[in-house]
């Protein structure tokens, strides 16, 4: 398992709705977030929008340091490494 820095944890995206974005863990727990309005949001490096995010990418996804249900940054794309997810 990647050890991720505290406030981000390493995910899949399951879906996204508008600002809510809703992910797994490697423990295949479902966490749901709502993206902040100026959230640094990239895909393969590049800028890129909520809804650019697709079902299935892997995704590192950063928190507010006091409200964890908002996502102040989402990285993904290719480079982030995979969760193991438990059978």
């Amino acid at each position: 398992m990647t050890k991720t820095p505290e406030g981000t944890h390493a995910g899949k995206v399951v879906s996204v709705a508008g600002d809510q974005l809703t992910t797994t863990c490697g423990q295949g727990k479902q966490h749901c977030h709502t993206v902040a309005k100026d959230a640094k949001v990239t895909c393969d490096g590049k800028a890129a929008k909520t809804a650019d995010l697709k079902a299935g990418t892997d995704v590192h996804v950063t928190c507010h340091k006091d409200d964890k249900s908002i996502a102040t940054s989402v990285d993904s794309g290719k480079h982030i490494p995979a969760t193991g997810h438990k059978a």
